[in-house]
C-alpha cells in the first residue's frame, strides 16, 4: 500500500466521520471490562451521546457510584439477583431489543455469567466459544453485543476485522476486498499522520461501518 492509498483512507475518513463531529474518536474502554459490557449493552438502539448524555452519561453514573477502576464484573454480578438497584444506580430503564427486559439487568445477568467462567478483569476477557456464549446466551444480546463488547477492550473479532477492511476496500476503491493485514497497515500509518493511536482509529471507523450496516439493514 503507497503513500497515495494513506490519502485516499484519509480523504474518505474526513468526508465520511470526520473528527470534529463523529463522537467516535476514542480508544474505547481499555482495562475497564465493566464500562465495556455498559458501552455494548446501552449502544443498542441507543443515542452515544456525550459525557453527561446517552450512553456515555450511564458509565459515568457508574463510574461515580464505583468510585474505583471499572476493571472488576463482579462488582455488576452483584446486581443479577436484584436489578432494581442497578436500574436507579444508572438512572435508565431502556430496555434491549426484544424487549426481553432492561439493558441493566440484561448487564448484570451477563457479568454474573461471565464471571462464573472465569473472566472478572479486562484481563481474563478472551474472544472464545465460552464467553461468547454466555454473553451472546443472555436474552436482547447477540453476536453484536459480544462484536462491541470485546472491541471496547480492543479484541478484535472475526467480524470487527471485516467491517475494517470493508472499510478499507471503499474508501480506496478496490477491485477485491483488502487484507485484515492490508486494512491494518494502513490504519496504523493514517493513525500516524493524525497523530492518534490505531485503536482510536479501529475504533472510530468500527463504529462508523457499524451504523451503516444498521441503517441498509433498515432499508
Amino acid at each position: 500500500m503507497s503513500t497515495a492509498h494513506v490519502r485516499a483512507l484519509l480523504d474518505h475518513v474526513e468526508a465520511e466521520l470526520p473528527r470534529d463531529s463523529w463522537p467516535h474518536w476514542t480508544e474505547g474502554w481499555p482495562q475497564e471490562i465493566e464500562a465495556g459490557l455498559l458501552d455494548a449493552a446501552f449502544t443498542a438502539r441507543a443515542t452515544y451521546g456525550t459525557p453527561t448524555s446517552g450512553v456515555r452519561a450511564v458509565i459515568t453514573r457508574w463510574r461515580d457510584h464505583r468510585t474505583a477502576p471499572l476493571d472488576d464484573l463482579t462488582a455488576l454480578a452483584a446486581h443479577a439477583d436484584e436489578p432494581e438497584s442497578l436500574l436507579e444506580i444508572l438512572d435508565n430503564r431502556q430496555r434491549v431489543p426484544g424487549n426481553y427486559t432492561t439493558k441493566a439487568e440484561a448487564v448484570a445477568s451477563a457479568a454474573r455469567a461471565l464471571t462464573g467462567l472465569g473472566c472478572t478483569t479486562s484481563a481474563d476477557l478472551r474472544d472464545d466459544d465460552a464467553q461468547r456464549s454466555a454473553v451472546v446466551g443472555v436474552p436482547g444480546f447477540g453476536v453484536a453485543t459480544w462484536d462491541c463488547f470485546v472491541m471496547q477492550l480492543g479484541i478484535h473479532t472475526a467480524g470487527s476485522r471485516e467491517l475494517l477492511c470493508d472499510f478499507v476496500s471503499e474508501a480506496l476503491e478496490l477491485e477485491s476486498p483488502a487484507s485484515a493485514t492490508q486494512a491494518e497497515d494502513l490504519v496504523a500509518a493514517a493513525a500516524a499522520r493524525l497523530e492518534i493511536t490505531s485503536a482510536a482509529f479501529t475504533h472510530a471507523v468500527w463504529r462508523y461501518q457499524r451504523a451503516q450496516r444498521r441503517v441498509a439493514g433498515a432499508r
